[in-house]
């Protein structure tokens, strides 16, 4: 009998390994489960939010809202911007080696900077110890994507965007079942996020322990110190941008938290979930792209590449006007149901959110191909200008305003963002074109 059952947990754990390395066709395979593993991950708060606040009630569901934004703030800090940076290092700058170390090093700072803002942030703004509790176990929820991202980095850039996606979509998906059991089973936010991140973190060591082996490079050299640091230098624009980039898009969630309450915290991040789907919905297409555009920039075929950025730019365009017809008919009565919450007091809310919705997808897209043509260090001026409008502004609007200045200051953050990065991506590839033709 424990023969039989050694053998079959065998035969399962063989079928995994074959699902998540084999492919009879590379390229579809990669689009459908990078856009499973997508959805899931865009959509993760979403889910949980649903459970949470049928289960436990909006308060709860308001702490979730800051803890998740929160976690996704410092998880800017563990993946340090540098997926995108990894995936179109065509010529081999930094070994896989030296991309984990210094994924090791971020991660370790990620843990780091979110204790301390929670001591910080508890005291300043009368957490409770669960509360204080919950944001900190979403830190470590969250840095298992970090560590993950640099292994699902290294097989999108070997041209296997489908076993990231099926590894993403696997963990992801059990994951979420596992807080949905645990918190029906215990009704308890804290002890259900716990479990959730042991459970989330024994299926990350396992599915990378089956899907790294044909990615291993014995030959590869030593790991380097100072190439880790140097990565990291030379990342740092990058990293910055993203972290203010996510400060950018929260500041209303944060603002909501110095002066409003955990209720209408609830009911922001209720109305700002469709924001998300603009971004998502772009990312399926632009995401299988970002290797293709690296080769065509590097080959110097600058024609095809400004006509992928700009049919890219029109999807982004297609999506926004679909998601806001969709919201404007069915919008306010679908998330009411889903979140079974009365939001019909929401509605230009809503649509305000998802008009922003359309230029953050749309930054985040000028944002990578900034990177592409490696003119990543101007990132930071937009980034920085519009975190110090988002600091002047956000007390505000909100205090103001309340939820609509929530909104509307979303809007306003990334429409500036979008124009600031438009100029930055014209004069990026006229200065590197003027520079191809000395080189000539």
């Amino acid at each position: 009998m424990i023969l039989l059952r050694k053998i079959n947990r065998t035969r399962n754990t063989m079928k995994i390994k074959s699902f998540l390395i084999q492919s009879d066709n590379i390229e579809r395979d990669s689009f459908i489960w990078n856009m499973a593993g997508s959805m899931i991950m865009a959509f993760q708060s979403v889910i949980m939010l649903m459970i949470l606040t049928r289960v436990l009630g909006l308060i709860e569901a308001g702490v979730f809202t800051i803890a998740y934004a929160n976690a996704n703030l410092f998880l800017t800090i563990g993946k340090y911007g540098v997926r995108n940076f990894q995936v179109s290092d065509v010529t081999g700058q930094f070994t896989f080696r030296e991309y984990y170390l210094s994924r090791i090093v971020t991660s370790a700072a990620m843990l780091s900077v979110s204790v301390l803002y929670v001591l910080y942030a508890g005291s300043k703004n009368g957490y409770s110890m669960e509360k204080s509790m919950v944001i900190i176990w979403m830190c470590f929820f969250k840095v298992i994507d970090v560590l993950e991202d640099v292994y699902h980095g290294l097989y999108q850039q070997k041209g296997r965007l489908d076993v990231a996606g099926k590894a993403l979509t696997l963990r992801l998906g059990i994951t979420l079942l596992v807080f949905a059991v645990s918190l029906f089973a215990f009704k308890d936010l804290l002890l259900t996020l716990i479990i959730a991140t042991v459970i989330t973190l024994a299926l990350f060591f396992l599915f990378t322990k089956w899907s790294y082996e044909p990615f291993r490079q014995t030959s590869e050299k030593r790991p380097s110190s100072s190439y880790v640091w140097r990565q990291l230098k030379i990342c740092f624009p990058l990293f910055l941008g993203s972290f203010l980039s996510f400060y950018i898009g929260n500041a209303p969630k944060y603002a909501i938290d110095r002066v409003l309450n955990d209720e209408l915290q609830a009911c922001y991040g209720f109305i700002a979930m469709p924001v998300f789907v603009i971004g998502l919905l772009n990312g399926f297409i632009f995401n299988p792209m970002v290797y293709k555009m690296s080769i065509m920039w590097n080959k110097g075929k600058k024609k095809e590449f400004m006509k992928l950025i700009w049919f890219q730019t029109g999807i982004v365009a297609g999506i926004t006007v679909v998601c806001m017809i969709g919201a404007y008919l069915l919008g306010i009565p679908v998330l009411s149901v889903l979140y079974n919450t009365d939001l019909s007091a929401y509605k230009k809310e809503l649509l305000v959110l998802l008009l922003g919705g359309g230029f953050l997808a749309l930054s985040g897209l000028l944002a990578t191909i900034i990177t592409i043509i490696r003119f990543q260090d101007s990132l930071l001026a937009g980034y920085v200008a519009v975190a110090v409008l988002a600091c002047m502004l956000s007390g505000e609007a909100v205090e103001r305003y309340l939820v609509m200045g929530a909104a509307g200051l979303y809007l306003v953050l990334m429409a500036v963002l979008c124009l600031i990065f438009t100029v930055l991506l014209i004069y990026g590839v006229r200065k590197k074109g003027k520079k191809d033709e000395k080189a000539v």
